[in-house]
C-alpha cells in the first residue's frame, strides 16, 4: 500500500514538472501550493502517522517551515545585496553582512533543534529520524527533476 502510495506521489510530482517544462521563472502560487500537497503526502506516508498525531504534527512542522522561509528570505536578500553591490560596499558594510549570514545559520541551526525536540514529544524516535529522512528525499527527487528539466532545456535549444 505504502508502495503505491509513493509511487503516485512520484508520478504526481514528475507531471507537475513536465507541465512546468520549458520555462525557467518563479514558481506560481498553485505550483508551490501543489508542491506542498506532495510534500505532505510523501512525508506522511513516510512516517506512516496516526490522523491523531499528524492533527498535531503537521502544525508544528508548517510553523518551523515559515520561520526557516523567514532565514532563507533574509539570508537570499543578503547574498543577492552581497553579489550585485559587493564592488560599492565598504568594508564595515561586508562585514555586517557576513556576520549577519552567520548569525542566521546559527539561529536556522537552533531553530531546528528546539523543533526536534517538540516534535519529539509527538513523534516516536523512528518517525522523526524517518522525517529527516523523508525531508531530505524528497527535496532531493525536486532537485533532480528540476536538474533533468533544465537539462532537457538546454538541449533543445
Amino acid at each position: 500500500m505504502y508502495k503505491i502510495i509513493s509511487l503516485l506521489a512520484i508520478l504526481m510530482l514528475y507531471t507537475s514538472f513536465v507541465f512546468a517544462q520549458g520555462h525557467r521563472r518563479e514558481l506560481t502560487p498553485e505550483m508551490r501550493a501543489k508542491f506542498e500537497a506532495q510534500k505532505i503526502s510523501y512525508i506522511t506516508q513516510q512516517l506512516e502517522i496516526s490522523s491523531e498525531k499528524a492533527q498535531v504534527f503537521w502544525p508544528l512542522y508548517n510553523e518551523m517551515k515559515s520561520k526557516k522561509d523567514l532565514f532563507h528570505q533574509e539570508f537570499r536578500e543578503l547574498f543577492i545585496k552581497l553579489k550585485h553591490d559587493s564592488i560599492s560596499l565598504s568594508e564595515k558594510e561586508l562585514a555586517h553582512i557576513s556576520d549577519r549570514m552567520a548569525d542566521l545559520k546559527v539561529e536556522k541551526a537552533k531553530l531546528e533543534r528546539d523543533y526536534h525536540y517538540k516534535f519529539k514529544k509527538v513523534l516516536s524516535t523512528k518517525q522523526l529520524l524517518d522525517l529527516y529522512m523523508a525531508d531530505k528525499e524528497y527535496k532531493g527527487m525536486l532537485l533532480r527533476r528540476i536538474k533533468g528539466e533544465r537539462h532537457m532545456q538546454r538541449g533543445r535549444k
